[in-house]
C-alpha cells in the first residue's frame, strides 16, 4: 500500500457519492455547525484563541466545548460505521458505544498533548531566543515547531488510532494492537502525515500572516478546512482497519 493509493482511495470514500457522505454525517455535521455558530455569538474568544481564556471563568463554555467535541466525534462514528457496513452489522448506536469511542479518544488526545508539550516547550524558548534578532527568524521557527509538531503528532495518531473505527463498530481493540496492525505500514504512513503536516503548516501561515483570526474567519474558512480534513483522516483510519485488521479492500459506496 503506498501513500498515494491510500489517499485516492480515501478520499474515493468521500467523493464517490457526495451527496451519500452528506446524508451519512448530515445530523452531526448539522450539530457541529448549529453549535460553532452558538459559540461565535456567545463565546467568540473560543473561536478566536484569545490570550484571556474564558473557560474558567464561564463554565458554560466548558459545556459548548464538550459539546462540539462530542459532535465532532459523532461525526466519526457514523462515518465508520457506514465505510465498515461490509463487515459485518454493527450493534446498535447506544449511548454504552459512544462511551467506549470518547474514552479512546481522550486517551488519544492525552498522549498527543503530552507529547506536544514536550516537543514545543523547547522549540518555543529556541522561537524567543530567534526572536530577539528579528521577527522573520522567530516566524520561520514557529512554523518550523509546527510542521515538525504535526508530523510527529499525526503520524503517532495514525499509528494508534486503529482503536477508533474498531470501537465505532462495537469490535473494540487495545492500542498496542492498533500499533502492530500498523507496522508493515509506518513508512507509508510517513508519508501521509508529511502531507497533512504541510497542509497544516500552510493553513497556519495563511492564518498568522492574515490576521484570519476573528470569529467569523474561524467559522467560515478553518471549520469546512478541519471538517474536510477530518472526514478525510476518519477514511484513512477506515481503510486502514479494513486492510490492516480484516485483510478487506473496500469499494467507495
Amino acid at each position: 500500500m503506498t501513500a498515494l493509493s491510500l489517499l485516492r482511495h480515501a478520499i474515493g470514500l468521500l467523493t464517490m457519492q457526495p451527496l451519500k457522505t452528506l446524508t451519512v454525517i448530515g445530523p452531526a455535521l448539522a450539530l457541529m455547525i448549529g453549535l460553532s455558530i452558538l459559540i461565535a455569538f456567545t463565546a467568540p474568544d473560543i473561536l478566536a484563541n484569545a490570550d484571556s481564556s474564558p473557560l474558567g471563568a464561564v463554565p458554560s463554555n466548558w459545556i459548548l466545548l464538550v459539546a462540539l467535541a462530542l459532535s465532532y466525534s459523532l461525526m466519526a462514528i457514523l462515518w465508520h460505521r457506514h465505510t465498515l457496513s461490509g463487515l459485518g452489522t454493527p450493534p446498535p448506536l447506544s449511548a454504552t458505544l459512544l462511551l467506549s469511542y470518547l474514552w479512546r479518544v481522550v486517551l488519544l488526545t492525552g498522549i498527543q498533548i503530552s507529547l506536544s508539550l514536550a516537543l514545543i516547550v523547547p522549540l518555543l524558548v529556541s522561537s524567543q531566543h530567534s526572536g530577539a534578532e528579528g521577527e522573520a527568524p522567530a516566524f520561520l521557527s514557529v512554523i518550523l515547531t509546527t510542521f515538525v509538531t504535526q508530523l510527529l503528532l499525526v503520524w503517532l495518531s495514525l499509528r494508534l488510532s486503529l482503536i477508533l473505527p474498531a470501537a465505532a463498530i462495537g469490535a473494540p481493540i487495545r492500542m498496542v494492537q492498533s500499533w502492530r496492525y500498523t507496522s508493515p505500514v509506518a513508512r507509508t504512513l510517513w508519508s501521509i502525515a508529511a502531507i497533512l503536516a504541510i497542509f497544516n503548516t500552510a493553513l497556519t501561515i495563511v492564518v498568522t500572516r492574515f490576521d484570519l483570526t476573528t470569529p467569523i474567519h474561524t467559522l467560515v474558512l478553518e471549520l469546512p478546512v478541519y471538517v474536510f480534513e477530518g472526514m478525510l483522516i476518519f477514511s484513512i483510519l477506515t481503510t486502514l482497519y479494513a486492510r490492516q485488521v480484516h485483510d478487506t479492500p473496500m469499494n467507495p459506496k
